[in-house]
């Protein structure tokens, strides 16, 4: 099967044009990032929360707080002149409490099932390349590992069938490509996502959702991205072909689509 880059380039070209990346930017300066305890306290009042903010961050936003909603208090620091520290309550809101404008499609995980068997064939396949996979439970917001050491990957058992497939895609990139030092890890996970889209597409699973935006954030911009697949095209495309050409083996002759 003949793989090239040209769909990948496609779409992040739209995402550059189309402005999408300054929007995300946008958005992604907003947010703050919140310490366990705090982690702690909004779990507690808002189970669901999933992006939280200030009134006045979601009114930067575009967006309104909807009315009789109800605070999520956190603690906030402030600094003193002398050094010291203290902290006060401050109110947060969750994005399911706010209504207006649409915020800019961040990764999304990949929801449904896998229906050709990927998984079982990507098994298969780094398993000819002496490593063992196994799923189980990784802390939050990791998918997958690869260790070169133990050659073992491990694929998060919280995901569903659909994204395990694409996150093993993505690790059996890393099996392949950097076992040796010297790659940085924003090249590293750019081309394993890369890999892993183009792999997912072959067999009729779509990734963009969530590898577009992936891959654009570990580039830096849609306009870097671009420059990169320059770069580690040849090393992208060679990957994913031989991925697909030994999972197709696997799944069966007809499962898997050139990629254009």
């Amino acid at each position: 099967m003949s793989i090239t880059v040209t769909l990948l380039e496609d779409a992040i070209r739209a995402l550059a044009t189309e402005g999408e990346w300054e929007k995300y930017l946008k958005v992604q300066s907003r947010f703050r990032s919140y310490s366990a305890r705090n982690g702690i306290l909004i779990a507690r009042q808002c189970p669901g929360a999933t992006q939280v903010a200030g009134y006045r961050t979601w009114q930067s936003l575009d967006r309104q707080v909807v009315k009789g909603s109800r605070a999520i208090k956190i603690v906030a620091p402030i600094e003193h002149a002398n050094g010291s520290v203290s902290f006060r309550t401050v109110s947060v809101f969750d994005i399911s409490q706010t209504s207006g404008a649409r915020l800019p499609v961040t990764p999304q995980l990949l929801l449904g099932d896998d229906p050709v068997g990927l998984f079982d064939a990507l098994v298969e396949v780094a398993s000819g390349y002496n490593f063992i996979v196994s799923q189980g439970e990784l802390p939050d917001g990791i998918n997958g590992l690869c260790s070169h050491l133990g050659r073992t990957i491990t694929i998060s058992n919280s995901l569903s069938a659909r994204h395990q497939a694409k996150t093993l895609a993505h690790e059996l990139s890393h099996a392949y490509l950097h076992g040796e030092p010297g790659t940085t890890r924003a090249i590293a996970e750019f081309e394993a996502e890369s890999v892993a889209y183009l792999v997912c597409h072959a067999f009729g699973i779509e990734s963009a959702s969530y590898s577009f935006s992936y891959i654009t954030q570990w580039a830096g911009g849609p306009n870097q991205a671009l420059e990169a697949i320059l770069a580690s095209g040849e090393r992208i495309r060679t990957t994913a072909e031989m991925i697909v050409n030994q999972a197709q083996n696997l799944v069966g002759h007809d499962a898997a689509k050139d990629v254009a």
